[in-house]
C-alpha cells in the first residue's frame, strides 16, 4: 500500500511543516509497517544498501516466481556486491536434484508447502554460503500442477545467519498479480529480518 500526504497553500514552510508532523503520527501509528519513503526508493533498492552497509549476501531460489526476485535485484546496479545466484526450480525435480529438498518432504508435505518453502531457503542459503536467502514456492495457476494446493496459494521463507522465518499467503487468482505481489511480499520479509542485524 502506497500512502501520500499532500497539502496546498501559500506559505511553503509552512505547508512542508504540518506536513512532516502529520508524517510523524503516521509512524507512531504504523511505523513498524513502514519501509521506506518515496525518495528512499524502491525496497529493492532499500534492501540493496542495507546488505552492501552490513557486508552481508543474498542467494534466492525461486519455483512459480521465476526468477523475478533475482531480476529485481540484478537490475540495481553494484548488486555483485551483494547477490551471489539463485536457482529457479520451476519443476519438482529440480527443487529435489539440485536444492537438495528431500522426495519424501515433498511427498508428504506437497511442493507448495512451509516445509519445502523452508528447505528450499535453508538449502540455497547452505549452497551459496549466503548470509540471508529468500524461497518462494506457490501456485499461481490456472491450473493446480504438481500440488492440491488452491491456486493463490504461496509460501516465502527467508533463512537468516540465526532463523528460518515462513509465511502463508493467499494472493486471488490473477496469475501475474499473485507473482508480482509474491515477490514484493518477499523482499518486505527480508527487509525486516535484514534490520535485525
Amino acid at each position: 500500500v502506497r500512502l501520500r500526504l499532500t497539502a496546498k497553500g501559500a506559505d511553503k514552510d509552512v505547508i512542508e511543516d504540518a506536513v512532516k508532523e502529520e508524517s510523524a503520527k503516521l509512524y507512531s501509528i504504523i511505523g513498524d509497517i513502514i519501509y521506506g519513503e518515496e525518495e528512499d526508493g524502491s525496497i529493492e533498492s532499500g534492501v540493496a544498501k542495507l546488505l552492501t552497509s552490513k557486508k552481508m549476501t543474498l542467494a534466492t531460489a525461486e519455483s512459480f516466481t521465476g526468477g523475478k526476485i533475482a531480476e529485481q535485484i540484478t537490475a540495481i546496479p553494484g548488486a555483485s556486491a551483494y547477490f551471489l545466484g539463485s536457482v529457479v526450480s520451476y519443476a519438482t525435480q529440480v527443487k529435489i536434484n539440485v536444492l537438495k529438498v528431500p522426495e519424501e518432504l515433498i511427498k508428504k508435505n506437497s511442493v507448495v508447502s512451509a516445509e519445502v518453502a523452508r528447505a528450499m531457503a535453508v538449502n540455497v542459503r547452505e549452497l551459496f554460503k549466503a548470509d540471508f536467502a529468500m524461497a518462494t514456492t506457490g501456485n499461481a495457476g490456472p491450473t493446480k500442477g504438481d500440488s492440491d494446493a488452491e491456486i493463490g496459494t504461496v509460501y516465502i521463507a527467508i533463512a537468516t545467519p540465526n532463523d528460518v522465518l515462513v509465511e502463508k499467503f493467499t494472493m486471488g487468482n490473477h496469475r501475474t498479480r499473485i507473482v508480482q505481489k509474491a515477490v514484493h511480499k518477499a523482499f518486505q520479509m527480508l527487509q525486516k529480518e535484514i534490520l535485525k542485524f
